[in-house]
């Protein structure tokens, strides 16, 4: 059954379009703040997207895949480790069909990424969050409160069920 309304475009409409809900598919997995979690991340992701039989126009698997690829990079190089070394790095995937799917990565570190502007082509950092911006439909960051760290957001259209001037229900 298809509701009348507009898709998302803002950072806020798709997180009040992929709060739990009806319909929503979601996993979160904890990951230790290791080098090998950003592979075991994309893994996971590539698993849990062809269960849940994600779209695949516009590469959106691949797009996907990627972004949370970066977004694990950024936490391992960029996030801070408990004391022990042992804090984890937490990803959540959210996925309504016919409307929108969700990446989040949560690590310890305060502080916030940087959409830099463009970087030399021999430059060997500082692409990350280009490479978020591009891939995603939008992205935002948020400070999660004393001493808990930040999450980084990546969303993307998921429209391929549905015309995109209506959200698909189930």
């Amino acid at each position: 059954m298809a509701l009348t309304a507009t898709a998302p475009e803002t950072p806020a409409e798709f997180r009040s379009c992929l709060a739990p809900a009806t319909g929503l598919r979601q996993l979160t997995v904890g990951l230790p703040h290791d080098p090998s979690s950003a592979g075991r991340a994309r893994q996971i992701a590539r698993e849990r997207l062809a269960a849940w039989e994600i779209p695949q126009a516009e590469g959106l698997m691949d797009r996907v895949v990627l972004t949370i690829s970066e977004l694990m990079s950024n936490a391992i190089q960029h996030g801070a480790a408990g004391s022990n070394g042992a804090s984890e790095i937490t990803l959540s995937i959210r996925f309504l069909p016919g409307v929108a799917l969700g990446v989040r990565v949560e690590d310890r570190s305060s502080v916030m990424p940087v959409l830099r502007e463009s970087r030399p082509a021999d430059a060997v950092d500082g692409r990350g969050m280009q490479l978020v911006a591009s891939e995603s439909t939008c992205w935002m960051a948020e400070r999660l409160g004393e001493g808990r760290g930040k999450a980084v957001w990546a969303f993307f259209l998921c429209l391929s069920t549905c015309p995109p001037s209506a959200v698909c229900g189930l």
